[in-house]
């Protein structure tokens, strides 16, 4: 009966990548087979089919974060390597205000061909397999989260210590965050979150150093869908502290994942509302087992649907 449950709630899905700023080519996605976080670990790891991850051929050269994700194809989000320290993210003018932001779980895929999924499925330390791993999407299959993020109209600079937090709290269903360290001007690429002690066993606190950032800025006449398009991400290393079984030492985990996240104005002139879409790419750490059998590129990436609705 488990099995059959399973095989119903199975579907297909195209991994959501629809930037599209125009362009001669409309290759997408092959379908990958994409379940519920809850139920999929299993129910893959004993799939006998492969999916097709076979990227497909594109004829438009990379030119910009946009084009990389109109590609639709996740070898294209490969790991960053840290150069030189990036900039604060800004915003544009249609991003800019306070919202409230509907995060709804689409699904996930692994796209490796040099791993089996059996042995990334049993690997608990890549990022979204444990809650609070993803700091951002602290709970990966957490079918819908609400949760509120503001963006200063006058810089353009997100206010972290309002979204992270509010965003942490919204995935546990429960207030577990104390304070949230974050100075953009100081130092845009370190954040520090503190948990009420005893709060979650997961983490007691998180560092997250940011080791790249990109974004651009599709205008409406520019874009496939006639909207104004906004595309950033960032590069993240985190390191989460928490509680071991050896009385006296801190369990200390590092993960490296990156953050894709695309934003669509409103087609009608509306400014109360923005849609996008956020994938989350988690790479192997380089401590991993695993590590060069996959050094670069994504060996799971998961997706979710954003509606944000300004704040009156």
């Amino acid at each position: 009966m488990l099995t059959l449950m399973l095989s119903c709630y199975c579907f297909n899905i195209a991994l959501a990548l629809s930037v599209h700023p125009r362009s001669n080519s409309n290759v997408g996605l092959p379908n990958h087979s994409e379940v519920s976080r809850r139920d999929a670990m299993t129910h893959l790891s004993r799939s006998s089919s492969a999916a097709d991850t076979t990227p497909p051929a594109d004829a438009a050269a990379s030119a910009g974060l946009a084009n990389k994700l109109s590609k639709r194809d996740p070898a294209q989000l490969k790991n960053s390597v840290f150069n030189i320290p990036p900039g604060a993210q800004v915003y544009p003018e249609f991003l800019r205000g306070s919202w409230d932001v509907t995060m709804k779980y689409r699904g996930f895929l692994f796209p490796s061909t040099t791993i089996a999924k059996d042995k990334i499925v049993a690997d608990v330390g890549i990022p979204g397999f444990q809650k609070l791993s993803i700091a951002q999407v602290g709970d990966v299959g957490r079918e819908v989260t609400t949760y509120q993020m503001s963006v200063d109209p006058a810089t353009g600079l997100e206010d972290r210590k309002v979204s992270l937090a509010s965003s942490i709290n919204s995935h546990l269903g429960y207030d577990a965050v104390r304070e949230v360290l974050y100075d953009a001007r100081e130092n845009a690429n370190r954040l520090s979150v503190d948990f009420v002690p005893q709060r979650t066993r997961n983490a007691n606190r998180i560092e997250l150093f940011c080791n790249a950032r990109e974004s651009e800025l599709v205008p409406a006449e520019s874009s496939a869908s006639g909207r104004t398009v906004f595309v950033c991400s960032e590069y993240v290393r985190q390191v989460t502290f928490g509680l071991s079984q050896e009385f006296g030492v801190a369990r200390q985990a590092v993960g490296n994942y990156a953050h894709f996240w695309t934003w669509r104005a409103d087609e009608g002139g509306d400014k109360s509302t923005v849609t996008g879409n956020l994938l989350t790419a988690a790479y192997l750490d380089a401590q991993d087992p695993m590590f060069f059998d996959e050094p670069s590129k994504p060996v799971v990436v998961y997706s979710h649907d954003l509606v944000a609705k300004k704040r009156s």
